[in-house]
């Protein structure tokens, strides 16, 4: 007798292998997850199982708390500091009331050893311990008695007499003194160029200042009043002395423009 055949569907390996694929790299991507989950940081994590309302405050939480962390740690180093200097200011009061106390103690010593022929000021008199008027405090537990002196016993207030004043000092005559030289306060200077009106000033020092160039070097212009009126001729300086002018004028005059020795007044030029 013939058996009956299997139900079985035609194997495909083509529709197979997509599925494969997919379950490969589904595999592949939990184990890749729940490596990279410990690189996460935990606020990540947390917050996928909160619900969003209760994971913001949270979160909130653990902001402020960071904060105030980091406050803290600054005002307990501000704190540190400032505890640091009170100490330093301490030792330094301290030495300064060690000091004062080493002064107090030894000043007395020393003036009540000095002799009373030192060359001090003993009419300013202060008063010690000693075996003459006595204070008794009482307090409890005993009884103390003070005794006041005064610290220099030879040496008793002196009355201030009345100092009579000087008689007046004559009055001092100045000593003679030859007279001063006079001097001559006019200044030297070197006329320059040809008499112009006086408007054209300025153009003719312009055309000196082209020609002579560096020797006019130090000088500064002034327009003085010509011989006859309405006229000027540029004045240049000052020079120390006569001698000087004339040296100036013979170099200048080798440049073809006339040139004299003047005195350095009049109106100035603008530059």
């Amino acid at each position: 007798m013939q058996k009956p055949k299997r139900f079985s569907l035609p194997a495909d390996h083509a529709d197979v292998a997509p599925w494969a694929i997919a379950a490969l790299v589904c595999g592949a991507l939990a184990v890749v997850a729940v490596n990279l989950s410990t690189l996460l940081p935990a606020n990540a994590l947390s917050g996928l199982h909160t619900p969003y309302r209760e994971g913001a405050n949270y979160h909130q939480i653990r902001a402020l708390l960071d904060e105030l962390t980091q406050d803290r740690n600054r005002v307990m180093g501000d704190y540190r500091a400032l505890l640091a200097r009170f100490n330093l200011l301490d030792d330094d009061s301290s030495e300064t009331i060690r000091r004062l106390a080493a002064v107090e103690k030894s000043l007395p010593l020393l003036i009540e050893s000095l002799p009373l022929s030192s060359d001090i000021d003993r009419s300013l008199l202060t008063a010690s311990i000693s075996e003459a008027a006595e204070e008794v405090y009482e307090f409890e537990g005993g009884t103390m008695v003070v005794r006041y002196s005064p610290l220099f016993d030879e040496a008793a207030p002196q009355p201030v007499a009345d100092q009579p004043m000087p008689p007046p000092l004559a009055p001092e005559q100045p000593p003679a003194t030859d007279p001063e030289p006079a001097v001559d306060l006019t200044l030297q200077g070197i006329a320059v160029g040809r008499a112009v009106p006086i408007a054209q000033s300025s153009e003719i020092y312009a055309e000196i200042s082209r020609v002579a160039g560096a020797l006019l070097l130090g000088t500064s212009p002034l327009a003085a009043a010509g011989t006859e009126p309405g006229q000027s001729r540029v004045i240049l300086g000052p020079l120390p002395d006569l001698a000087s002018a004339q040296a100036l004028c013979a170099r200048i005059e080798r440049l073809d423009l006339p040139c004299d020795p003047a005195p350095y007044s009049g109106e100035p030029l603008p530059l």
